[in-house]
Formats: structure tokens, C-alpha cells, sequence
């Protein structure tokens, strides 16, 4: 990725009691620099693009200046089947979509085609094949932060500091999600520990029980399943417990609920929706002073 590709966002920073939504212009692209990489099945080859509301996959054709944001012209569309727009992918209300857009050979996603201008949910870990060309999806950020907000005037976000200084235990694999996360959530208010399996989670959970825990659910060492239960059966304190994965299958969803998940998000998510829930769960409003009869 060149370094003009490696832009670096604006943080804004405004004390507590600022009038302070959280402004993006779009779904999840002016929040958290957010890509989907789609790696090519039988070759080395990934194509990242910048998360957008609409991305054109197909192939290119100057003579008709038709220049899809996900060129598949380098791996053989043409051979393979795929038309010139083939398919869509679109972004809306942080959840990530795939439409067929009437092709010749048609899209197929994990082995099932696609009814054309219908659209289906794209998630992490996914396979979609485009005509005979076999991507594998995959939601990462782009590691754009160097530790100094410094850098192009590209956009803002508006991080409002909403936190006491709650400790926040952030399980992440991925070291740029953990990183963006860890900033953005310190800007927030909060005091966090970043750690990468389930094993080191539980060996920083013994030491000190968090205030709350935001997990994925792949991890390295065992899933995060194992996590959620370890602190629901050791721990009579309620911590709160969010996932926020790319696995956001019903039924994994639905088993971290079942275990004792207090929310649970998916990827990619904005920094936003990540900071909305920490306060949702941390920061409620005191409750009114009681009169005197």
C-alpha cells in the first residue's frame, strides 16, 4: 500500500460537556478507516478498497469508460466470465451488503448463487466468486495512526470524552482493530489494556476484574465463547461483556448472547457505535437526588 493510500484521520477531542454527536458523512468510512481486502483464491494477490456506500466490482473497459472500484481485469475476468459490472457491494447502517447486477454467469456467495438485484449480507470470512473468479473476504483497517493526529486534512471525527476513567479490557488479534479501538476509546474517557487470546485475557481479568470487556470472537488460542463463559461463572460482579466480530453469524451471535454477551456488534463497526456502547454501559446518567420529606 503506498503512503498515499495511508491517510491519516483527524481526531477531534472535545471535553464532556460539549453538544458532541459523533459526525461522519457516511456509514463507516469517515469513522475508522476501514477496508475490505479481497484476496484472490490460487494467486498471492489482494485488492483493498476503501469501505464505501457503493463498490463496483467487474471488469475494466476504457473504450466504453466503464472503471469498476474492484477491477478483477489483472486475474482473468474476461476468460472467467465477469461482466463489465457485474456486481455491487454497498454500505449502509454499518451492516455490508452484495448484490448481483443481472450478470451473464452470475455471483455466488459461500457456494450459493445469487438471485441478480437482490441484495445478501457480506461478512467477514467470506467466499464470493464472480463468474469463475473466487475472492475471500476479509474487513481489516487500514493502520493509519501513528500516534501523533497529524496529517492530510482528509475528515474529522468528533470523539466526545464521555468516560471517568472506567477500565476497558479490549481481546483483539488483529493489532490494528486493537490499536484504532485502544485510541479512540481512550479519547473517550476510558483507561484500556489491549491483549490478543483468550489465555492472556483471563490471565489479565485474574489480576484485576475490568470494568468491561469488548471481545471478538476468533481468536487465536481458543474462541472467545470460552472467555464470556470463564467470566460469567467466576465472577458474581456483572462485567459488561461486548463482542464485536466479524463472525456475526446468527448462531454465534446468538450462542454469546445465550453465554452472557451484554451486546453485540459486528465488522466493521464505527468508532462511533464502538463509543456509543462503551457509554451506553459505563456512563449512565445518575439517578436524581432524592428530597427531603
Amino acid at each position: 500500500m503506498s503512503e498515499q493510500d495511508r491517510e491519516t484521520r483527524h481526531l477531534i477531542f472535545v471535553p464532556t460537556d460539549a453538544p458532541a454527536p459523533l459526525r461522519a458523512t457516511s456509514p463507516l468510512d469517515e469513522e475508522l478507516p476501514w477496508v475490505i481486502e479481497f484476496r484472490v483464491v490460487g494467486t498471492a494477490s489482494t485488492i483493498q478498497v476503501q469501505v464505501q456506500e457503493s463498490m463496483t466490482i467487474g471488469r475494466s473497459d476504457p473504450q466504453r469508460g466503464v472503471y469498476p472500484d474492484i477491477d478483477l481485469t489483472p486475474h482473468g475476468a474476461h476468460a472467467k466470465g465477469v461482466s463489465r459490472r457485474h456486481a455491487v457491494v454497498l454500505t449502509k447502517d454499518n451492516r455490508i451488503t452484495v448484490k448481483d447486477q443481472g450478470s451473464v454467469n452470475g455471483t455466488r456467495l459461500n457456494g450459493r448463487t445469487l438471485t441478480p438485484n437482490q441484495e445478501y449480507r457480506l461478512k467477514h470470512g467470506d467466499e464470493l466468486e464472480v463468474g469463475e473468479v473466487k475472492l475471500q473476504v476479509r474487513f481489516a483497517v487500514v493502520p493509519t495512526f501513528t500516534g501523533e493526529f497529524s496529517g492530510p486534512d482528509t475528515s474529522h471525527v468528533i470523539i466526545p470524552a464521555v468516560g471517568k476513567g472506567q477500565q476497558i479490557l479490549i481481546v483483539e488479534d488483529d493489532e490494528d482493530v486493537g490499536k484504532v479501538f485502544s485510541i479512540a476509546l481512550e479519547h473517550a474517557g476510558f483507561l484500556v489494556k489491549t491483549v490478543n487470546s483468550v489465555a492472556a485475557a483471563i490471565g489479565a481479568v485474574s489480576y484485576q476484574l475490568p470494568d468491561m470487556i469488548i471481545l471478538d470472537l476468533i481468536l487465536p488460542d481458543m474462541s472467545g465463547l470460552d472467555l464470556l463463559r470463564y467470566v460469567r461463572k467466576e465472577y458474581q460482579r456483572h462485567v459488561p461483556m461486548i463482542v464485536v466480530s466479524g463472525a456475526t453469524g446468527g448462531f454465534q451471535m446468538n450462542q454469546a448472547k445465550d453465554i452472557g454477551a451484554d451486546m453485540c456488534l459486528g465488522k466493521p463497526v464505527s468508532v462511533g457505535d464502538l463509543v456509543r456502547a462503551a457509554a451506553s454501559f459505563l456512563c449512565q446518567p445518575a439517578a436524581p437526588a432524592m428530597s427531603a420529606l
